[in-house]
């Protein structure tokens, strides 16, 4: 991801980066230094995840994951950790989170979905499934 980053923003940072945020640039920055070569191993790796986690799904209709460690952060800062996407994100599976309940704090938690790819109609199948079935009382 920051390589491809990189590749897509570097003329952007060279013209911009006293206007771009630290955080940024340090990810375009990190990107920038990883090798070709690193990039294209990474990529035949992901060609070998998406064979495998397409392979281990196939007895099941989804799988079911926390989208998060935790609630919703407070404010508009951040989205929040996003290990728990990662690895979906990565092998191009499509995947959503539906509310399930809610934190002390009242934010919401989440239960994530996830098909491999070109299973759309049973990703929205399973959780139109979940949403009619599991008790998601007081989220509205």
């Amino acid at each position: 991801m920051m390589h491809e980053g990189a590749a897509n923003l570097g003329a952007l940072q060279s013209r911009e980066r006293r206007r771009l945020s630290s955080e940024l640039n340090a990810a375009l920055d990190e990107g920038r230094a990883i090798a070709r070569a690193d990039y294209e191993e990474a990529l035949r790796r992901r060609v070998a995840c998406i064979d495998f986690f397409t392979e281990w799904l196939l007895p099941f209709d989804a799988i079911l994951s926390p989208p998060a460690a935790g609630p919703a952060p407070e404010g508009t800062e951040s989205t929040g950790d996003p290990s728990c996407c990662t690895l979906f994100s990565l092998v191009g599976f499509p995947a959503l989170t539906i509310p399930v309940g809610r934190a002390r704090n009242g934010l919401p938690l989440g239960m994530q979905i996830a098909t491999p790819v070109d299973a759309e109609d049973r990703l929205l199948a399973v959780a139109a499934w979940c949403e009619a079935r599991l008790p998601f009382a007081g989220l509205v």
